[in-house]
């Protein structure tokens, strides 16, 4: 049985597309202004239940945002494209997903299918992406949690941008490069991502904040590569026009970059050096 849903925020328009979306699935959708889910939620919450919520409608969401937490819920955090505070409050309060607006029906049922390791999870959450243009807004928003963000905002859509063209779309380094050599990349690309068989195809990236590190971690659904061969600038390849986004990621921002389940997934670490004010 689909869970009961609760949608918080102020915009009704918002909240009917979701709905629209979500009811067709079997989700019981309750929408609740921001003020009133202050009230109800703490006594009606219950075993199950997750909870939307868009963080930009009301400052008292963000408020919200602890006792969600208390109540042990799964959160889902929708928010604007810029706004810093609310990816960082959501994930020391143990946020599942976050979805940057305007989203597609799509993403939204990416997010409530992420998985969640409950209030003693580190402090981290799964922000879905698909596009070109999504990895340029993520990479842009998370990047901010980090010291010398320009750089780690480079190596993170160096990486994305693998999980989008080589993982899930299954473009190779010979196919890629032969359409950047005609100039039909991007638009091949962007026409792959529109079919049907690529619409619902999702990356995933993860960020945690400890401490003393921001932790990514990014995974596609593609058959996984060697990425031997990408670690390091090879000479042999310094004329083609594509091929060093590893090895680039490495140098601005991430030079202990680790693979995972045969190339699917890598994962990064930039450190810090001292917490953030709001890890207290």
């Amino acid at each position: 049985m689909a869970s009961r849903i609760w949608l918080v925020g102020d915009n009704p328009q918002l909240a009917g597309q979701i709905e629209a979306w979500l009811a067709p699935a079997g989700y019981e959708c309750r929408p609740l202004a921001c003020l009133e889910a202050c009230v109800r939620l703490t006594d009606e919450l219950t075993l199950g239940d997750r909870v939307i919520v868009d963080v930009s409608s009301d400052e008292c969401s963000l408020a919200l945002l602890a006792v969600l937490k208390d109540a042990g819920v799964q959160v889902t955090l929708l928010l604007e494209a810029e706004d810093l505070l609310a990816v960082e409050t959501g994930l020391y309060a143990t946020v599942s997903g976050f979805l940057v607006k305007p989203f597609e029906r799509q993403a939204l049922v990416a997010a409530l299918a992420l998985p969640w390791g409950g209030v003693s999870a580190p402090a981290g959450g799964y922000f879905p992406f698909r596009t070109l243009e999504d990895v340029t807004g993520l990479s842009q928003l998370v990047a901010g949690l980090c010291p010398e963000s320009e750089m780690v905002q480079i190596a993170l859509s160096e990486l994305m941008l693998n999980a989008v063209e080589h993982g899930n779309l299954g473009l190779g380094f010979v196919r890629k490069g032969e359409l950047m050599s005609c100039g039909a990349w991007r638009n091949e690309v962007e026409r792959l991502l529109d079919t049907p068989a690529y619409l619902e195809r999702f990356a995933y990236l993860r960020v945690e904040l400890r401490p003393r590190e921001v932790r990514f971690l990014i995974r596609d659904q593609g058959n996984g590569f060697d990425p031997g061969p990408y670690l390091n600038l090879n000479p042999a390849r310094s004329v083609e026009p594509h091929g060093r986004g590893i090895a680039i990621a490495r140098m601005l921002a991430f030079p202990d970059l680790v693979f995972l389940e045969g190339g699917r997934c890598v994962e990064g670490v930039v450190r810090r050096l001292a917490a953030l004010d709001l890890a207290a």
